[in-house]
C-alpha cells in the first residue's frame, strides 16, 4: 500500500494594467488573447479531473480587465481594431503594425498549425524596421492582409474553443 500524500494545485494568474487609465486605450491584447487561450483551457482541464482541487489566483489587475473585456461594450484595443477594419481599407500604417505585431504568437505551436499562417509567417521573414515593413506590405495582397488579420485571433484560441467552436 503506498502512502498518500497531498499535492495542492495552486495556479497563479496575472496580466499587468495594459488599460491605459488616462485614455482607456489598451496598450496590448494579451489579456483578450489569452482569456481565449489559456485562462480558458486551465479551467476547462478540471472538468476532465473532477477529484482533483485547485486553487486559481487572479490579481485584481487581471480580473478588471477581464471584466473589461468581456463587458457588452467594446473594448480600446488597437490589435482588435485592425483586426475588424476591413483589408482593402488598411493604410500603409496598418499594414505595418499588422506585418510587426500580427504574428505574435509560438511560431512552432500556432502558425504552424495554420499553413496559410506560416507561408504568411515566411512571406514576412526578416527585419522588422519600419522602412522594410513598408516595402514588404506591397508584396501581400488584400488577401492575405485579411488572412492575417484572422489568422492571428486564431491561432490564440486554445482547445477548449476550438473543440466547443470548431
Amino acid at each position: 500500500m503506498r502512502d498518500k500524500f497531498p499535492i495542492a494545485f495552486f495556479w497563479h494568474m496575472h496580466q499587468p494594467m495594459y488599460k491605459d487609465l488616462v485614455t482607456g486605450k489598451y496598450a496590448l491584447p494579451w489579456v483578450r488573447l489569452h482569456a481565449t487561450y489559456s485562462y480558458m483551457d486551465m479551467a476547462a482541464i478540471l472538468y476532465d479531473f473532477p477529484d482533483i482541487k485547485c486553487t486559481f489566483n487572479l490579481t485584481p489587475s487581471l480580473i478588471w480587465q477581464l471584466l473589461d473585456v468581456s463587458s457588452e461594450g467594446t473594448i480600446d484595443d488597437t490589435y482588435l481594431e485592425l483586426s475588424s477594419k476591413q483589408a482593402s481599407e488598411l493604410t500603409d500604417n496598418d499594414k505595418c503594425f499588422l506585418l510587426k505585431n500580427f504574428f505574435s504568437c509560438d511560431p512552432n505551436n500556432a502558425i504552424s498549425s495554420f499553413k496559410k499562417y506560416a507561408e504568411l509567417f515566411s512571406k514576412r521573414e526578416g527585419s522588422l524596421k519600419e522602412q522594410d515593413l513598408l516595402i514588404k506590405s506591397r508584396k501581400f495582397t488584400v488577401a492575405e492582409f485579411r488572412d492575417l488579420q484572422v489568422l492571428f485571433n486564431l491561432a490564440w484560441c486554445g482547445f477548449t474553443l476550438k473543440k466547443k467552436i470548431p
